[in-house]
C-alpha cells in the first residue's frame, strides 16, 4: 500500500511538473515569435508606405540565421477597399507558400498552436491606422525534441525512484511488520481470552518497544482494578445483606406510618367534603337571594296594582249597585286602572326579562354556527352598535388590533362577552368619572386569540374580584343591576367559546381582562 501511495505520488508529480515545463516552453516560444513580429513588421513600415516591395524582400532574405522560422509573409492593406495583396515574403527551403485570405489573417492575431508549427498574425500600424499584415509561421521541431528528452530523463528518473523504494520496503518489512504483526497477535489474544497476565516481549525498535511496554503497563492497571473490583464486590455483598436487614425492619416502621397517614387522609376527605358543600350552600344561598330579591321587586309592585285595582273595582261594584255611581268616580276609576294595568304589564315584562338572562346562563345549549371573521371589523361593529351609550358622554375607547387577524368562533357569543364587559365598565367602573377610557387590544399567539380589555375606572376589591363571576353579584343591586352579566361573561368564555378569562384589579387603578380563546374553534374541540 505505502509503495501504490508513493508511486501514485511521485506519477502525479511527475505529470504536473511535464505539463508545467511544456507550457513554459510554449511561453518562451511565443515570446520569441511576437519579438520577431514586431521588429519584422517595424522594419516594413517604410517600404510598404513607398511600396518598394524588391528592397523589403531583400530584407526578409536575411531572416535565414533564424533556424525555427519557416514563412515570413507581409501583405499590403489597399485603401479603396480595404482588401490586402501579397507584398513580400521570406520562406525556408523546401517550404510552401502560406495561402491566407483577410478573415484567416484575423482569426491568426491569436497564436495557433499545431503539431509542428505555430503561427501568428498582427496588423502592422502607422498613426494608429493598419497599412498592412504580417504572418509568420515558426517551426516546433526543437521545442518537441527539447520536451521529448526532459520525458525521457524525468521517466528515467521515476522508474528508479519507485524501484529504489520498492527495495527499501522490502528491506524493512522484516524489521517492521514482522514485530507490528506479533503485537497485533498478542493484542487480539488478550482481548479474546481476557488473559491479562500475559506480557508482550521486548523490541529492537524503540518506537514498537514503546508501544509494548504501554501495553503492558495497561495490562498491570487492568490486573489491578481487576483485583480491587473484586473486593469491591465483596464489600458490596456484604453490605447488601446489612441493608436488607435495616429494609425490613423500616419497611414495617412506614407500614404503622402509612396506616396513621391513612387514617388521617380519610379524615381530611371527610373535612374537605363538609367545606365543598358549606360553600355550595353558601353559594346556593348568595344565588337564591339574589333570584328573590330581582324577582320579588317587580312581582310585589304588580301584585300591589292589581290589589288596588281589585279594591277600585269593588267600590265601583258597590256604587253601581247602589246606583250612586258617578261620572267623576268612573273617571277617575279608569285613570287608576290604566295606571295599574301598565305598572303590571311593566313589572311583569321586568320578571319575564329576568327570567329569560337567568336562562341564558346555561350557554351549554348554544348551538350558535361558527363563522370566519376579521377580529379588528367585528370590534368596530361592537362599537358602532353601542355609540349611542357614548353620545352623551366624554369616555374614549381604542382598539389595538391586525386589520387582517382572522377568528373562526362564534360570533354572536363573543360579542355578547364584549358589550356585557363595556357596559359593565360605563355602569360600574365610571360611575363616577366624567372621562374614562377604554383599551382593547386583540392579537394571535400559539394559535389562540388574546384580548386584553382594560379601563381607567374605579376597579374593584379584593373581596370582589375573587367572586366576580359568580351569579347575582353586583355592587348595583338596587340600583338596576342584577349581577348577572359578569357570570354570563364567564360561562359563555369558558363554554361556547371553549377559553379562559381572568380578571386583575384594584381599587382605584382600573380593572384588567384577559381572554383567551382558540383562533379556529372547530379545530380546538377535534382535538
Amino acid at each position: 500500500m505505502i509503495i501504490l501511495i508513493s508511486g501514485s505520488a511521485l506519477l502525479i508529480g511527475f505529470l504536473i511538473n511535464g505539463l508545467v515545463d511544456i507550457e513554459q516552453k510554449k511561453a518562451q516560444l511565443l515570446e520569441q515569435a511576437y519579438s520577431y513580429a514586431n521588429i519584422i513588421s517595424a522594419g516594413a513600415i517604410p517600404n510598404l508606405i513607398n511600396k518598394n516591395s524588391i528592397e523589403e524582400k531583400a530584407r526578409l532574405a536575411h531572416l535565414n540565421t533564424a533556424s525555427n522560422l519557416k514563412n515570413v509573409q507581409i501583405y499590403i492593406k489597399n485603401e479603396t477597399d480595404s482588401q490586402i495583396a501579397f507584398f513580400a515574403g521570406y520562406h525556408r527551403k523546401n517550404t510552401q507558400l502560406l495561402t491566407l485570405t483577410i478573415k484567416d489573417i484575423k482569426h491568426l492575431f491569436q497564436p495557433n498552436f499545431s503539431r509542428d508549427n505555430l503561427m501568428l498574425c498582427k496588423a502592422i500600424n502607422q498613426q494608429a491606422a493598419a497599412i498592412g499584415y504580417l504572418c509568420m509561421r515558426l517551426s516546433l521541431d526543437a521545442l518537441n525534441q527539447t520536451i521529448n528528452n526532459s520525458l525521457y530523463i524525468k521517466l528515467s528518473v521515476l522508474i528508479v525512484s519507485l524501484v529504489i523504494a520498492l527495495l527499501l520496503a522490502l528491506k524493512l518489512q522484516n524489521s517492521i511488520t514482522q514485530p507490528i504483526s506479533q503485537l497485533v497477535s498478542l493484542f487480539k489474544h488478550v482481548a479474546k481470552a481476557k488473559d491479562y497476565g500475559i506480557r508482550a516481549p521486548k523490541q529492537t525498535l524503540i518506537e514498537l518497544n514503546g508501544l509494548s511496554n504501554a501495553f503492558n503497563t495497561m495490562l498491570d492497571r487492568i490486573q489491578f482494578n481487576l483485583k480491587k473490583q473484586a473486593q469491591a464486590e465483596q464489600e458490596v455483598r456484604i453490605l447488601n445483606q446489612t441493608l436488607e436487614n435495616k429494609i425490613s425492619q423500616r419497611t414495617n416502621a412506614l407500614k404503622d406510618s402509612n396506616k396513621e397517614l391513612m387514617d388521617t387522609l380519610a379524615t381530611l376527605h371527610e373535612y374537605q367534603s363538609q367545606l365543598v358543600e358549606n360553600k355550595k350552600m353558601a353559594s346556593l344561598g348568595d344565588m337564591v337571594a339574589g333570584i328573590a330579591h330581582e324577582v320579588n321587586t317587580p312581582l310585589g309592585l304588580g301584585i300591589t296594582a292589581s290589589t288596588l285595582m281589585q279594591d277600585r273595582l269593588s267600590e265601583i261594584q258597590d256604587s253601581l249597585s247602589q246606583k250612586k255611581l258617578t261620572e267623576s268616580q268612573l273617571t277617575r276609576f279608569l285613570t287608576e286602572s290604566n295606571e295599574s294595568l301598565e305598572i303590571i304589564y311593566r313589572n311583569l315584562n321586568r320578571s319575564a326579562d329576568l327570567i329569560t338572562r337567568f336562562k341564558q346562563l346555561a350557554v351549554n345549549q348554544i348551538h350558535e354556527k361558527r363563522q370566519l371573521f376579521k377580529v379588528k371589523s367585528f370590534l368596530d361593529d361592537v362599537f358602532l352598535s353601542l355609540k349611542p351609550k357614548f353620545h352623551t358622554t366624554k369616555h374614549q375607547v381604542n382598539v389595538d388590533c391586525d386589520p387582517e387577524l382572522e377568528v373562526s368562533t362564534q360570533a354572536g357569543a363573543l360579542q355578547q362577552v364584549l358589550t356585557n364587559l363595556i357596559m359593565n365598565s360605563l355602569i360600574h367602573g365610571f360611575d363616577h368619572n366624567e372621562k374614562g377610557a377604554i383599551s382593547i387590544k386583540a392579537k394571535s399567539e400559539n394559535n389562540k386569540l388574546l384580548i386584553e380589555y382594560k379601563d381607567n375606572g374605579k376597579g374593584v376589591s379584593e373581596q370582589l374580584k375573587n367572586k366576580i363571576f359568580d351569579p347575582f353579584v353586583t355592587t348595583k343591586r338596587g340600583s338596576g343591576g342584577n349581577g348577572l352579566g359578569m357570570h354570563l361573561v364567564y360561562n359563555l368564555v369558558t363554554q361556547a367559546l371553549q377559553g379562559q378569562i381572568s380578571v386583575t384589579s384594584e381599587l382605584g387603578q382600573g380593572i384588567y381582562f384577559l381572554i383567551e380563546i382558540p383562533l379556529d374553534l372547530d379545530i380546538h374541540k377535534a382535538q
